[in-house]
Order: C-alpha cells, then structure tokens, then sequence
C-alpha cells in the first residue's frame, strides 16, 4: 500500500510538470511580433463596456479610451448601464460632450426580472445589438486600455483574417498589499497559460477584459442562444463557440502595448466572490482538455493539504509523500510564473512567489470545493448562479 501512495504521489507530481512543461512550450512559441502600422484601411471599431456601480473607476476606464491612437471617427464605445444605483450614467454623460462617438444604453427601463439571470450577457447583448462596427473589442469598466490597444487588434485581424482575437490582462499594482501580489501573481500566470491554450488549440481560456471578435462571426455562430446556463464565464462560452465553428481562426495578441490592467479585488471577501464566480462555470466546458487540467490541479492541491495535515500525525509515513506533492506542485508553478514575470517585465513580483505559492494550494482547494456546491453567488449587489 505504501509503495502504491509513492507511485501515485510520483505520477501525479509528474503529470503536474508535464502540464506546465506543455504550457511553456507553447507559450515560447507564440508570436510576439505583431506589427502596429500595417497599411489598411482601418476598420470601424466598436468597443463596448457593460458598467454596473462603477463610479470609483469609470473616469480611468474611460480617459484611456478616448486616446486610443486609432483614427477617432474610426470607433465607437459604447457603455451599457446595467442598472447602476451610484454616479456612473453621470461621470459618461460628462464625457460624451469630449467624445462624440460615445453612447450610453441604459437597461433602468426594462426592469431587473429577465436581465438579473445573466445580467453581464443582457448588457453586452444590448451593446452588440446598438453597434456599428465589424469588429467587436470588449473590456470592463475597471480596466484602463493601452494607447496600442485598438490599433494592434484590428491588425492583428486584418493580417491574421481571424474572428476571435484575446489580449493580456494583468492586475495594477497600484495597492501594495499581500493580496493585491498575490491577485497579480495569479493573473500573469493565467495570462501565459491563455496564450498558450491559443497556441496548442486545446484548454481554451479568455478574458472578458480584453477580448474582440468578429460581429458577423458572432451573429452566425448564433451569438449568445446556445450558451450555458450561467451567469459567468460569456467570454469562454464566445470563445469556444467561435473556435468550433471557425477553426484556426483565433489569436492571442502576445504583446506588451496590447496589454489591459485591471484593478486588483480591494477585500479578501470579494477576491473570493469573484473566484467562486470564475470556478462556478468549470463544470459547462465542453473541452475534454480543460476538465482534465482542472482535475489534475484541485487533486494535487487537495492531497498535498491532506497529506501535510497527515504529516503532524504520523511524519515519517505521510511527510515523504507530502514532499514529493509539494515540491512538485512549487516546481512547476515557479517555472510558470518566472517566465510570465520575465515576459511581463514585472520583477518586483519575484519576491512575492514562495509564500504565493503556498497561498494558492489552499485557494485552489477552497474556491474548487466552493466554485461547485456553492448554488448562487453575489455578483455586484445581486444573487446569481
């Protein structure tokens, strides 16, 4: 018995670095050329962010907008106030005088009974459907875009004739706090292992913060009719919607002026309300690839726990065991994460990966207990599932 829970524990750390060796593989091989000043005629652009309580933010998200270096009668943004109870309708009125292809859509008048079961898909629809533009480019009210950020997708989908294209999205470390390094570490991580799921064609992710897609693409794939029931995890369902009915034909846009900052969760609470949403969808993949990886990560970080409780019982019979886990579990994860540092050029981050690290073990094996018994969740003032 002894000697299979040595072979198990062996095969299971193994597999774990097979995962991440496979990640950086791809990662490596991603593009990162994209060049910015291809001579086409630029494409109408409509971007469209769908706003819920967001007047701490909105100034920022939408200052880095309207300088966007892209030809201004060239886009639209589009913002779609979803029922916000605070200033944010006020703060984009004020822009509009600046910008005069901003629009606003307010949801206020259709009620909260049907849009409250997806209320991000509800908002989004409603901007999809008031657009003008070919291409569709999607970010949140609390990002701020680079300057790059319009020019390099529409050439990335001119160049690349693809309909789907995502983009980096790294936490502002404007707030110098644990929490804050450990939401950024977490996020530069997941950002090599979505570019590398681009690459390989398999374990396909996306971020709704910085995403774009084609709208005739998205308008005969059938848009939103055939998504899951879910109220999160729009930008994955779009994503492999699209790949399904368009293979080969999306792209990951590896590159620094490309890239989106988010603001970081201000409170331990609502880092793990917006954990418990992003885990509540893992269960509605239809790729056989992501389930598995899945699997593989919330077991090796459920034994490694077990097996170090364990350890203060018995040491010398499940501290070994413990070991070969953790070790392999801290291996792969530090390889993983020193290459997106160095990528994302985010060094001050190095210091913070040990006891991140650590950190993530018991998050993986909470939010995944909690992602999956847990029936509904608050979302921005509201219970969904």
């Amino acid at each position: 018995m002894l000697l299979f829970g040595y072979l198990f524990c062996v095969l299971l750390g193994l597999s774990y670095l097979w995962l991440i060796r496979g990640y950086l593989y791809h990662w490596q091989l991603l593009p990162a050329d994209i060049p910015d000043d291809v001579p086409f005629a630029p494409p109408f652009l409509s971007i469209i962010v769908a706003a819920r309580n967001e007047e701490k933010t909105i100034s920022s998200c939408m200052n880095s907008l309207i300088k966007l270096e892209y030809p201004i009668d060239k886009y639209e943004i589009i913002f779609v106030d979803d029922h916000s109870i605070d200033k944010t309708a006020e703060i984009i009125k004020e822009y509009q005088s600046q910008f005069q292809q901003l629009h606003l859509i307010s949801l206020q008048n259709e009620g909260e009974n049907e849009s409250i079961k997806f209320p991000k898909r509800r908002a989004l629809e409603a901007g999809i459907a008031f657009s003008k533009g070919e291409i569709i480019l999607m970010t949140d009210a609390d990002c701020e875009v680079s300057p790059h950020w319009a020019k390099l997708i529409s050439s990335v989908f001119k160049i690349e004739n693809c309909v789907f294209v995502g983009g980096p999205v790294l936490i502002s470390l404007e707030k110098k706090t644990m929490l804050t390094f450990f939401q950024a570490l977490d996020m530069t991580g997941m950002m090599l292992i979505t570019g590398a799921g681009f690459h390989s064609g398999n374990q396909l992710l996306a971020n709704g913060a910085n995403m774009a897609f084609s709208k005739k693409a998205f308008q005969d794939s059938g848009g939103f009719s055939n998504f899951p029931a879910r109220a999160s995890g729009d930008d994955m369902f779009l994503l492999h919607q699209l790949n399904e009915c368009y293979p080969g034909r999306i792209r990951f846009l590896k590159s620094l002026k490309g890239l989106v900052k988010t603001k970081p969760m201000s409170t331990l609470g609502e880092f793990i309300q917006q954990r418990i949403r992003w885990a509540s969808k893992n269960s509605h993949y239809k790729e056989l690839e992501i389930s598995i990886s899945i699997v593989l990560i919330f077991l090796l970080s459920t034994l490694t726990i077990l097996l170090g409780v364990l350890s203060f019982i018995k040491f010398n019979l499940f501290f070994p065991l413990f070991l070969i886990l953790y070790l392999s579990k801290f291996s792969g994860d530090y390889m993983l994460q020193r290459e997106a540092i160095l990528f994302f050029k985010e060094s001050r981050l190095s210091r913070y990966i040990f006891i991140s690290q650590n950190i993530h073990t018991l998050y993986i094996f909470f939010i995944g207990f909690a992602g999956s018994l847990l029936p509904k969740y608050p979302w921005k003032g509201r219970i969904v599932k």
